[in-house]
């Protein structure tokens, strides 16, 4: 008998990457969260007026739904933001904006630099709201067609993040600028389109009031990747996957966020999705490759409820990224979309 359609894309490596992205858009949404570091909050997510002034570190990693303009396809991200070390006030910001729209659409990739920065701060360590402007115009950045800037509005309104904390980036076809400390990121500013995501899928944003040191080292990444073979995990074949990826790492402390989720066909020739959500407590660039460790959250997508608590180690490299969860290895994931950063 012949095998169902998704079946025969598992056992066939002529599919395009993009093919079984788009199938990881139509599929049911996943119940993973990250490992939390404190319980949600309760209420409504933060709004409150921002500043250039504050004192601001933003990492994040994940996905969103890219809706309005495509309310089914999954984009991953991935976020550092932060001041410069003696910084004493104004807009400037370094980091950078990764983000992957897992769609075969024209504008789909964002590679830009941190530029400016307007944050919010909620009282405690973590928790509040930031908008971000990234320079299109940067060598080596990747923007839509004629936009000259994005903008990536964030809320972290709990750890973890799935269900609670917002991405939304806007396009925009003038310079970087910011838009003023009323923002909330539910309208384009003059001269931007958007916005796409909302609240995040999978992953999680903090917002920190850590102020830059020297030595700071950031791994950012958004990509997919198709794998060559058909690996299995856990009695799965895998097809391929997506990541998203933020981390800071520097001599005081490391943290950051990593989801990966991997699609691929059951023993009983079912559709099943993959994913890990992580919380990176130590890290270090080397060589252009980021180890590191902390814990994790693993979906199987088969029923249960995902296993919290696990350890959690991994390589992220231009090249791809690999991950062992509570001592089980999963396939190295090569990069064959998007973008990973180490500054």
């Amino acid at each position: 008998m012949p095998y169902p359609p998704l079946e025969r894309i598992a056992r066939s490596r002529v599919v395009s990457t993009l093919t079984i992205l788009a199938l990881c858009a139509g599929a049911a949404l996943s119940g993973s969260v990250a490992q939390g570091r404190m319980d949600p909050l309760t209420g409504s997510p933060l709004v409150s007026s921002q500043s250039q002034d504050t004192t601001a570190k933003v990492t994040g990693g994940g996905t969103v739904l890219a809706a309005t303009l495509y309310p089914t396809t999954i984009a991953s991200f991935g976020l550092n933001a932060r001041r410069p070390p003696g910084f004493t006030g104004g807009a400037t910001a370094v980091g950078r904006i990764n983000y992957d729209r897992h769609r075969n659409s024209v504008g789909r990739h964002v590679n830009a630099p941190v530029v400016l920065m307007q944050a919010f701060n909620s009282g405690g360590q973590s928790g509040g709201s930031a908008t971000i402007a990234g320079d299109c115009t940067a060598p080596g950045s990747e923007c839509p067609p004629t936009d000259m800037s994005v903008l990536v509005y964030v809320e972290d309104n709990a750890d973890p993040g799935a269900g609670y904390d917002v991405f939304r980036i806007f396009f925009c076809t003038l310079g970087p600028s910011l838009p003023g400390p009323g923002f909330s990121g539910m309208t384009a500013p003059s001269g931007c389109d958007g916005p796409e995501g909302g609240t995040l899928r999978t992953g999680n944003i903090q917002v920190r009031t850590d102020a830059g040191v020297l030595g700071e080292q950031t791994s950012t990444a958004a990509a997919a990747g198709i794998f060559p073979t058909t690996p299995t995990f856990n009695g799965v074949d895998l097809a391929g996957g997506i990541y998203g990826v933020g981390v800071r790492s520097g001599t005081d402390s490391t943290y950051g966020d990593i989801h990966a989720e991997f699609t691929g066909i059951s023993a009983i020739g079912l559709y099943q999705i993959i994913s890990v959500d992580g919380s990176i407590t130590s890290g270090s660039i080397a060589g252009g490759t980021l180890t590191f460790s902390g814990t994790a959250t693993l979906d199987m997508g088969d029923g249960p409820p995902p296993t919290g608590g696990l350890a959690l180690t991994g390589t992220l490299t231009a090249t791809g990224i690999t991950l062992t969860v509570g001592g089980s290895a999963l396939p190295a994931l090569p990069k064959t979309d998007g973008f990973t950063v180490m500054e």
